[in-house]
């Protein structure tokens, strides 16, 4: 039995790397193909002759799941289809009604997918696995959510499967790891408050690895493949003093390289700055979102205040940490001002990578509602209408879009080089050329890069190479 891994693009997916650890314990054969890695994936997918096709699917990839998929049932009709990730959870119907789609795991699959592959190994049904949908005479048939996984020390993530195939993806210096899973909060741009509510009753949705098991996982991917620093990807990975004050001495003495982590800013006291700055935390990433308080706290449900921010940015900067944050522009009822006020605030913070994106609602979601109901999204907006990219531009209809577009844009430049930002500003505000903006975008995108995860010129440049098909 061979399950050949589908997605669109360039970085390991957690998800993905979770399942193949799993069936490769079961004894199956897996592999990946990545389409912005190939000239021609469905070439590829035949010369792998997997017995099972699994997509791994963001929600801005609609299309791409339903073309692809659509031609790969055209080419290899007697290969099923199933998909997963984050879209399935999301809009299931809309995920198994497309014509090249046979089932789809709606949860996380360690135990649901790995028994529909072996359900397909032996020829057997899989009508009664739960969070398992599958068609009847091409009617979607629901089968819920699949239970969450409890025990994430029960296995490895299986980076070796895309080290493997695409090398390129080993030799990157920053490797990127997840010590948990779920979070608490509702912030409305997020879509954790409806996988939240899908999971009810589905068990335990806050769950960490142990330290032990977390620093094994590190130290049998850098023996294996070199890195210069480390990315800790969890929503919130600095939130468990106990947890830190295990994994800090292990780490340092069994892995002892540079890393990135995640925060909540608000959570964040001293002790927990101390531990991370002692096991080797170079830089902690949080969300700002936005410099207007109201916004941040009325229309993203995130209950942060400016005052709470730079108290927690203080703790942060005693201990000789950096601050990396992430920051949304072009947001329903944002003023230009208000996007001025982003940047002044990462300023004043004494931030020193800002991370920006566009905001993007998401069909059928409460934020996108809010916008179609103020007249800044078409009422019929679908997946279809989903760009491909966070970066580049705004589906909605703003008053001031090209200027906050462009705000975004300059907005760490202004950062990094402080007397350049009236002029910037200035010229971000009067000139209309997407063109040069993104130029000034993928300028700074490269100066944060190398200095926020500690690469030379070299290294940099490849790593945003091999990543430039997402922008």
């Amino acid at each position: 039995m061979k399950i050949c891994f589908l997605q669109k693009r360039i970085f390991p997916y957690f998800g993905v790397m979770a399942l193949s650890g799993c069936l490769k314990k079961e004894g199956y054969e897996t592999d990946i193909v990545i389409d912005a890695c190939e000239k021609d994936a469905v070439l590829e997918l035949k010369k792998a002759k997997p017995d099972l096709i699994a997509f791994s699917v963001l929600s801005n990839e609609h299309t791409w799941l339903r073309q692809l998929s659509s031609k790969l049932k055209r080419e290899i009709p007697a290969v099923p289809i199933a998909v997963g990730g984050v879209h399935s959870i999301l809009y299931p119907e809309e995920v198994l009604t497309l014509s090249g789609v046979d089932y789809l795991c709606r949860g996380e699959g360690e135990s649901s997918f790995t028994e529909l592959a072996r359900r397909i190994a032996l020829k057997k049904p899989a009508t009664d696995i739960p969070g398992i949908w599958f068609k009847r005479d091409g009617a979607p048939q629901m089968r819920g959510a699949s239970p969450l996984t409890g025990e994430l020390d029960s296995f490895f993530e299986d980076r070796g499967l895309y080290y493997e195939r695409y090398p390129k993806l080993g030799k990157l210096a920053l490797k990127v790891f997840m010590s948990s899973r779920g979070c608490p909060f509702h912030c409305s741009f997020c879509a954790n408050p409806s996988i939240m509510r899908i999971f009810g009753g589905k068990g335990e949705y806050i769950r960490r690895k142990s330290a032990r098991h977390f620093v094994e996982e590190i130290k049998r991917v850098v023996s294996d493949y070199p890195a210069a620093s480390l990315f800790f990807a969890d929503d919130l990975f600095a939130v468990d003093a106990a947890w830190l004050r295990e994994f800090g001495p292990l780490y340092k003495k069994e892995v002892n390289l540079p890393y990135i982590c995640t925060a909540r800013i608000d959570l964040l006291e001293e002790e927990h700055a101390r531990l991370l700055a002692g096991s080797g935390c170079h830089t902690v990433s949080f969300g700002v979102e936005t410099g207007n308080e109201l916004l941040r706290k009325g229309l993203l449900n995130k209950s942060i205040s400016n005052k709470r921010i730079f108290e927690g940015a203080r703790i942060i900067k005693r201990m000789g940490i950096k601050i990396q944050t992430s920051n949304m522009f072009c947001l329903p009822d944002e003023s230009v001002e208000d996007a001025q006020a982003t940047v002044d605030l990462n300023i004043a913070i004494g931030t020193d990578y800002m991370f920006t994106t566009v905001l993007l609602p998401f069909p059928k979601t409460a934020l996108a509602d809010y916008c179609t109901e103020k007249g800044l999204l078409k009422k019929e907006y679908s997946f279809e209408d989903i760009p491909n990219s966070f970066i580049q531009d705004s589906v909605l209809s703003l008053k001031d879009k090209e200027a906050l577009l462009n705000i975004h844009k300059v907005a760490h430049l202004c950062l990094r080089f402080p007397r350049l930002k009236p002029f910037l500003m200035h010229v971000a505000k009067k000139i209309k050329c997407r063109q040069l903006f993104l130029f000034l975008w993928l300028f700074g995108t490269f100066i944060r890069f190398r200095d926020e995860r500690q690469l030379n010129l070299w290294r940099t440049a490849r790593y945003l190479w091999e990543y430039r098909k997402g922008l």
